[in-house]
C-alpha cells in the first residue's frame, strides 16, 4: 500500500491528470489546447475528516453564488461510481469551480490513504483572479473540511484561450444538463436516455 507521503509527492502529477480528465478531456491535452487554474490545489483528509463532505462542499459553492452539480451523486444512483468526488459549479460570470477525488490505489472502493482530492477555480480568459474566492476556498477547505492542503498554484491564461475556454465552458454545461436530467433525487421526470 503506497504511503500518504508517497501520494502527496505525486500530487502534481495527479492536479494534472485530473484536469486533463475533467476539463480538458474535451479537446485533448496536447500542448495547444491547455486551460491552467486560475487557482488550484491538493488535499488530503483523514480520521474523522475523511471522506470530504459531499453536502458541506455543496453549501460552499452556493453559498459562493455557484450552481452545484454533484456528478458523483448521480453516478451512485446507477452504481455507476466513478471517482471519490467529482462536484462542479458554475456561475454567471462564467466562471467554474470544481472539486475532483481520485483514488491512486486501484480498488473499486475508495480508501482514505489513497484518496486525493483537487480544486480548481477557472474564469474566462484573460484571467481575473478573484482573491476573495480563493482564499476563502482555502479556508473552506482546510478550516470547515479539516482537510490537509499542499501543491497551491496560481495560473494566468491569456485573451488567445477565450474560445478555447469557451468550448470548454459550453461542454460542460452540456453535461451538467444532461446529468441533471437523471437525479433522480430531484422529484422531476427522468431523461429516457439514463442508465438503467
Amino acid at each position: 500500500m503506497p504511503k500518504i507521503t508517497d501520494l502527496i509527492s505525486r500530487a502534481p502529477r495527479l492536479v494534472s491528470l485530473l484536469t486533463c480528465a475533467g476539463l480538458l478531456v474535451l479537446a485533448g491535452c496536447g500542448r495547444e489546447q491547455k486551460l491552467a487554474p486560475d487557482f488550484a490545489f491538493n488535499f488530503t483528509c483523514h480520521g474523522a475528516s475523511y471522506p470530504a463532505s459531499e453536502s458541506a462542499i455543496e453549501k460552499f459553492i452556493t453559498g459562493r453564488g455557484f450552481t452545484a452539480f454533484n456528478e458523483e451523486r448521480i453516478r451512485r444512483q446507477y452504481k455507476l461510481a466513478m471517482y471519490p468526488l467529482a462536484i462542479d459549479g458554475f456561475d454567471g460570470r462564467h466562471r467554474m469551480l470544481d472539486f475532483r477525488g481520485i483514488n491512486e490505489k486501484s480498488s473499486d472502493k475508495p480508501e482514505p490513504v489513497a484518496t486525493i482530492y483537487s480544486v480548481g477555480i477557472y474564469s474566462p480568459p484573460p484571467t481575473r483572479h478573484d482573491d476573495t474566492l480563493e482564499k476563502a476556498t482555502l479556508a473552506f477547505v482546510s478550516g470547515t473540511l479539516k482537510c490537509d492542503v499542499s501543491n497551491i498554484s496560481h495560473g494566468d491564461n491569456g485573451a488567445e484561450r477565450a474560445a478555447f475556454f469557451d468550448k470548454i465552458y459550453k461542454a460542460e454545461q452540456k453535461r451538467i444538463a444532461e446529468g441533471a436530467r437523471c437525479d433522480r433525487q430531484s422529484g422531476r421526470k427522468l431523461d429516457t436516455h439514463c442508465p438503467n
